[in-house]
């Protein structure tokens, strides 16, 4: 994945912006010849990473190692997890409990699901790549003894029981993290494996990679649907950063399955990047 600065200069600035009102947007910055306020910042921002992401996939392309077709997928997943990041930069925490209305599920709920769905994707995708690599004569599918085994020390139950928002988040990260890890190094031919789940039909392992895309795409929507009949519709700045996570996530894909690639090119990008939350944080105070 791309340097871990990269990621906290541009969370820093979404901190930093992403409960100001449209109002303040107006106000005076200005960078060389253009003088359009504080919401130019947060294009210079997106600039930065769009640009970056460009180098990043032509570096990338040429070097000894590019992404391979299973990297791709898994960068396809990670911009879907990004968009959701820049969904919940809306959420009132006091609010994520609220359902939209009856029988409706509320954000925690939403939450709850996708991260069980995604935990039950890894580990069924987990047990059956193992299973082929290791010939070990283990059952076609995952028992339930395994699956315990599996989750042995999981700490996802206890954070459900305590409704703590801020480490069900974490939480989650770490489980995207283990995903993108676990996997980068599939190899195509092991893309045709096939894993059981509770269709009728085996699927193969292209199919459930692709499966925690489009699944936390589905969720996504649901969450905004939640988000806004709740009181919770993201602001202007909110929807900026949504383009400028967006262009993140493309940088970090470019780095998928090569640790410390272009960290000099990525630092640069963050240091640019902090010196622009420094200028208008006077702004907005």
């Amino acid at each position: 994945m791309a340097g871990v600065a990269l990621f906290q200069a541009v969370e820093r600035f979404a901190q930093s912006t992403r409960s100001i009102p449209d109002d303040l947007l107006e106000r005076e910055w200005k960078w060389g010849d253009y003088e359009e306020g504080v919401r130019f910042a947060f294009f210079r921002v997106y600039e930065e990473l769009r640009q970056l992401a460009a180098a990043l996939e032509a570096m990338r392309a040429v070097s000894a190692k590019p992404l391979t077709p299973v990297q791709r997928i898994i960068r396809q997943y990670h911009t879907a997890y990004r968009d959701l990041d820049a969904v919940l930069l809306s959420a009132d925490h006091k609010k994520i409990q609220v359902p939209p209305a009856g029988g409706e599920w509320s954000l925690w709920d939403i939450l709850l699901h996708m991260i069980e769905a995604e935990q039950s994707f890894f580990a069924i995708n987990i047990y059956a790549l193992e299973g082929a690599r290791r010939q070990d004569g283990r059952a076609e599918e995952m028992s339930e003894e395994d699956w315990h085994s599996f989750w042995s020390g999981d700490p996802f139950q206890q954070i459900m029981a305590n409704e703590n928002y801020a480490e069900l988040l974490s939480y989650y990260d770490h489980l995207h993290q283990r995903v993108i890890e676990t996997f980068a190094d599939v190899t195509t031919q092991e893309l045709r494996l096939p894993v059981p789940f509770w269709e009728g039909t085996h699927m193969p392992l292209q199919f459930r990679l692709h499966r925690f895309d489009s699944h936390l795409r589905q969720h996504t929507i649901q969450a905004e649907k939640a988000l806004s009949a709740t009181g919770q519709s993201p602001s202007e700045a909110q929807r900026l950063l949504r383009l400028i996570y967006a262009a993140l996530a493309q940088a970090e894909g470019s780095a998928i399955g090569l640790a410390g690639f272009a960290s000099g090119e990525q630092a640069e990008v963050a240091g640019r990047i902090g010196g622009y939350t420094a200028e208008i944080a006077p702004l907005l105070a």
